[in-house]
């Protein structure tokens, strides 16, 4: 092994099983798989296993935190002549961040999820190399370390032949797959929040002083909205969120 790196050199068969579970493996997942960082993660992180999450509301969600983005930014933009109202409107924008901040990890259509936990899932992808100590050794592999790495990988793996352990790799390597949706979507288009962006755009845009509108919109951001609409939706994604947590 040179100072950073390790090589092998596997059978035509086993060279076939790598470039088949690579081609499995980009079909389903957003992230291009690469043998030497798949490989490091379990050599040095323990992760055996990757889950592909897949978000069937990916669009509502980017739908309902435009909404949101545009709801801060006409607000941000309002001031009023009375301080109490001002102060309604620092809590909206507040609450607005954080309902911002709530969306944000459920806008993605595809996720990869590295984990050593194993899913209680069948796996998609498990191809482990076949036992071909028969044939000659023609293909070479190579993993690329860091300084860094190398040293961690040299510690763990001390005398240990590096084709067994990406043998072993193999025998473990596993790729899942799980679709989450979520039973609330549909309070995305909640026609008083949309009256609400509408109202408060037209608002900024045409430079109206009658404070009456924003007063209702504040009312309905900080009621019925922040209090039953945007908690609903959010918790309608709990096993998801739960699911990105909890695998790791």
């Amino acid at each position: 092994m040179s100072k950073f790196k390790a090589s092998t050199r596997l059978t035509e068969i086993n060279a076939e099983q790598i470039e088949q579970l690579r081609r499995e493996y980009n079909q389903i997942s957003v992230s291009k798989f690469s043998l030497s960082e798949a490989f490091k993660q379990y050599a040095l992180h323990n992760r055996s296993y990757v889950v592909i999450a897949k978000n069937s509301n990916f669009d509502e969600f980017s739908k309902y935190n435009q909404i949101l983005a545009n709801l801060h930014t006409n607000l941000s933009q309002i001031k009023s002549s009375d301080a109490e109202t001002n102060k309604r409107i620092n809590s909206a924008l507040r609450n607005l961040t954080k309902m911002k901040l709530d969306v944000s990890r459920l806008r993605f259509k595809t996720l990869e999820i590295k984990t050593s936990t194993k899913p209680n899932l069948e796996p998609n992808i498990n191809l482990p190399l076949f036992d071909d100590s028969n044939s000659e050794r023609k293909k070479q592999y190579t993993i690329s370390f860091t300084e860094k790495e190398c040293g961690e990988y040299k510690a763990k793996f001390q005398n240990q032949d590096f084709s067994n352990l990406l043998r072993t790799f193999f025998d473990e390597f596993s790729v899942y797959e799980k679709e989450f949706s979520n039973p609330s979507i549909n309070l995305v288009s909640d026609n008083n929040l949309a009256r609400c962006g509408e109202a408060a755009n037209t608002y900024v845009a045409e430079k109206k002083h009658n404070e009456t509108v924003i007063k209702n919109i504040l009312d309905y951001l900080q009621g019925a909205f922040s209090e039953k609409i945007h908690p609903a939706l959010i918790n309608g994604s709990a096993d998801l969120i739960n699911f990105i947590d909890g695998a790791k």
